[in-house]
């Protein structure tokens, strides 16, 4: 560490500047002479986040002790920090064999300087083994036929998933009722007739029944739940925590830095289903937590899911939101006890990982798998994978404490990660990448040239802006989507997709459309406004743990919950900026909530999407949408590959806080500074002089790597990327 100090004396009109390495911009002309330090640093280190890798434990990792070679070359051939493990082509972390590899694996690690996590997953672990009748998970499949002329009538269900096989079936409940339309029937006819039916041989996973029920009951309807047992945890049942307790339990000796599920949810249903999915999950836990919670029978929530009585609409509406609701508690409670009993185990700063996004998108099956908690498992950081848009990824940066996102990546286009990488890190996203010694099933092997030599340079431009530690990006319009709207389609049957889901909405492809635009956006559920996440501040502007936003996109608020619906009422009524797309007639509960709406909707500045008037909400496009992001502190960053690949600085002109900067830069550059112009945080990659307002306030000996922060008592500490102290800056007002 070199210290090198300047004397600034004062002349009418400019301070008159030498600089053995550093003269502060903006000195009054009585201070004292600056105290500055140039740390020289070959390559920069990384600083603030950690650099995220997955890396595949598989049986050649653990022989012969391969691990120990992956060490070697992660910890000094790429600029990975913070591998996590993963069990891969038949490798078992419960083993002990695994465990004994893995602890020296750590122990080794922690030696060269690197941190280790591990994902445990313990949703492999539960099916592995037999599981008790009463901790399993069932699925209710339902089937309806029409009696005919003699009072027969015969009635099939079958149920298939993507990742288990049915052990057991058997009949849940049966009515007869004179259907009156579609979805609803007469109160007066309806009968339960499970005790008349009769069972007809079938395998497991496929429930075949016959009637006779009477020449008097010609034309009713049949309507059948049967409920399959799968050998998977019912995630309510104890046995689900006592799992994931014995699967941290294991590593206490080995001293992880962090731990992670990794798109955990519920046992699979299928991804893309030759027959619409109409499956709903159950159990014994299940149901004894769903009554216990919501004081309703889970049999008749689910029968009044599929038909409600004549003229009451309401029923339906509840049960469908209700179960919803309840189903995604399962997952999110996993995740809760999972963060809290890690960190209990391996301390407070145990790492919170990876992303529980699954495929990625609202109408798939992702609400079956994670129930779309995106936006509430505990995470320092907001985590995505597979390239989970940018204003939806940036709704998982506001909602977790973290001012940076990282997004799982992976494929076998390796130009694309350099692109990727360098877009995102303007939007304060970084890439966790996937996966070392990948052997070709999910996309390139990371540990080859091939792929180091293309991205290594794109990461040490990016540790600038670690080491810049960025505030948050400035996102002025917040988007909200209504989850129920979501996940009740009822009455629009045409709105019923494959995953029993609302198909029509358009969410995703409507935020994409608002940043495709330029206004910065962060899409969140409306989850995040019934639970308290989202605020009013004094100046009646939403606020989310600590971001404030200057208008809202709401998006399908059909059947919202009444929180959801106070909180637009008190928006608007002191003059909120509200685009809302859509009507809400009911609430959660399915009760008619017009008036509360209309008034909601007399306030709103705009009463349908439209990208066109969102300049109607006082937001206005970034000026920097093409080249770069803006952040909440009002600095910027600014990201280009071009330079980095043809090794020619890229120009740039831009106003921050009121000034004109210049200059060039390569791969990555971000600049924070006062009203006065007095540069607070800079980071350029190959940086060789910057202007402010026409002067020239830095030059550098030689184009270098520059991370420059100023100190609270007006020093300036500065890393350049060098090997000794040769190279010279100086910085001037």
């Amino acid at each position: 560490m070199n210290e090198q100090r300047t004397n600034v004396r004062c002349k009418t009109r400019a301070a008159s500047v030498a600089a053995l390495a550093m003269t502060l911009a903006g000195a009054a002309c009585a201070q004292q002479p600056y105290k500055v330090e140039v740390e020289y640093q070959e390559p920069v280190r990384n600083a603030h986040y950690p650099e995220l890798l997955y890396w595949f434990v598989t049986p050649e990792t653990l022989q012969n002790r391969q691990y120990a070679r992956d060490i070697q070359h992660i910890a000094h051939d790429t600029t990975f920090d913070f591998p996590f493990l993963t069990a891969r082509n038949g490798v078992d972390f419960t083993t002990p064999d695994a465990h004994d590899g893995v602890k020296q694996l750590v122990a080794l690690a922690h030696q060269n300087g690197l941190r280790i996590g591990a994902t445990l997953h313990i949703q492999d672990t539960a099916s592995d083994h037999a599981i008790s009748v009463d901790d399993q998970q069932t699925v209710i499949s339902d089937g309806e036929g029409t009696i005919d002329t003699n009072g027969h009538t015969l009635v099939t269900t079958s149920i298939k998933l993507r990742s288990a096989a049915p052990k057991h079936t058997e009949l849940l409940r049966a009515y007869a009722f004179g259907k009156t339309g579609d979805g609803m029937y007469d109160p007066a006819t309806l009968t339960n007739v499970t005790a008349q039916a009769r069972i007809v041989p079938s395998a497991p996973g496929t429930l075949t029944v016959t009637f006779d029920l009477g020449a008097a009951s010609a034309g009713k309807t049949v309507f059948l739940m049967a409920e399959t047992w799968f050998n998977t945890l019912d995630m309510f049942s104890e046995a689900y925590v006592r799992t994931l307790h014995s699967a941290i339990d294991q590593y206490r000796d080995v001293g992880l830095d962090g731990t992670s599920l990794d798109e955990f949810g519920y046992i699979r249903v299928p991804m893309t289903p030759t027959e619409p999915y109409r499956g709903q999950f159950a159990g014994k836990a299940f149901r004894e937590q769903f009554e216990k919670t919501t004081g309703l029978s889970l049999t008749q929530t689910l029968f009044d899911g599929r038909y409600a009585p004549e003229g009451h609409p309401e029923v339906r509406i509840r049960a469908i939101d209700t179960y919803w609701d309840f189903l995604r508690k399962g997952p999110l409670a996993i995740e809760q006890e999972f963060f809290r009993y890690s960190r209990t185990v391996f301390g407070e700063k145990n790492f919170a990982g990876i992303h529980n996004t699954f495929h990625n998108h609202l109408t798939n099956d992702e609400a079956w798998a994670t129930g779309i908690n995106w936006w509430t498992i505990p995470r320092q950081y907001g985590m995505s994978d597979e390239d989970l848009s940018l204003p939806m990824r940036m709704g998982l940066l506001v909602a977790h404490p973290g001012n940076i996102m990282y997004d799982q990546f992976y494929g076998f286009d390796i130009p694309r990660f350099a692109s990727k990488a360098l877009n995102d890190a303007r939007f304060d996203a970084r890439l966790h990448y996937h996966g070392y010694n990948d052997t070709g099933r999910w996309g390139a092997d990371l540990s080859k040239d091939a792929f180091l030599t293309s991205q290594m340079p794109v990461e040490r431009k990016i540790r600038l802006l670690n080491q810049f530690d960025p505030a948050a990006p400035k996102l002025p319009l917040l988007i909200v989507f209504g989850m129920p709207a979501l996940l009740n389609w009822y009455p629009e049957d045409h709105a019923r997709n494959a995953f029993d889901i609302n198909g029509s909405l358009g969410i995703e492809e409507k935020a994409q459309a608002v940043w495709d635009a330029g206004y910065r956006c962060a899409v969140i559920p409306s989850d995040l406004i019934d639970n308290g996440a989202v605020t009013l501040n004094a100046d009646h502007l939403p606020v989310l743990n600590g971001h404030t936003f200057r208008a809202i996109v709401y998006l399908d608020p059909q059947y919202a919950k009444q929180s959801t619906l106070n909180f637009l009422d008190r928006y608007t009524l002191h003059g909120g900026q509200l685009m809302m797309e859509g009507k809400a007639t009911r609430d959660f509960e399915g009760v008619p909530v017009d008036a509360l709406f209309h008034r909601i909707e007399a306030r709103a500045r705009v009463n349908h999407f439209s990208v066109a008037e969102l300049s109607k909400l006082g937001v206005v496009p970034s000026p920097l949408a093409a080249t770069g992001g803006e952040l909440e502190d009002g600095s910027i960053i600014l990201t280009d590959l071009a330079s980095l690949e043809s090794g020619k600085p890229k120009a740039f002109s831009v106003d921050v806080s009121g000034h004109h900067f210049r200059g060039e830069y390569m791969g990555v550059f971000a600049l924070k500074a006062d009203a006065k112009g007095t540069v607070e945080k800079l980071a350029c990659g190959g940086c060789s002089r910057l202007q402010r307002d026409g002067r020239n306030i830095l030059t550098l000996q030689h184009a270098t790597d520059l991370v420059l922060l100023r100190r609270a008592d007006g020093s300036y500490h500065a890393v350049l990327e060098a090997k000794d102290g040769s190279d010279r800056i100086t910085l001037t007002k």
